[in-house]
């Protein structure tokens, strides 16, 4: 039930880039970076900290639209596992 919860976070984080709580993390959290490029590290909030452990099975789960390519930033992000 929880991972359902913290999957749900991670797929407005990924879809709603303009809300301010997704800014809030993004500014926080990502910097620069994608979600599948970051990792949890100590300092990190709890609730940051349980959106990395649901990370993997997320990505497993979901596929994303390329679409127009605007948000694709093609030799950055993670394409396939590695």
């Amino acid at each position: 039930k929880n991972k359902c919860l913290m999957s749900k976070w991670l797929y407005r984080l990924e879809t709603e880039p303009e809300g301010m709580w997704s800014q809030i993390l993004r500014n926080k959290y990502l910097h620069s970076k994608t979600l599948a490029q970051v990792t949890i590290r100590p300092n990190d909030s709890p609730f940051w900290k349980g959106l990395m452990r649901t990370k993997d099975l997320f990505f497993r789960r979901i596929k994303f639209v390329i679409g127009n390519g605007m948000s694709t930033r093609f030799w950055e992000d993670t394409w396939l596992h590695s």
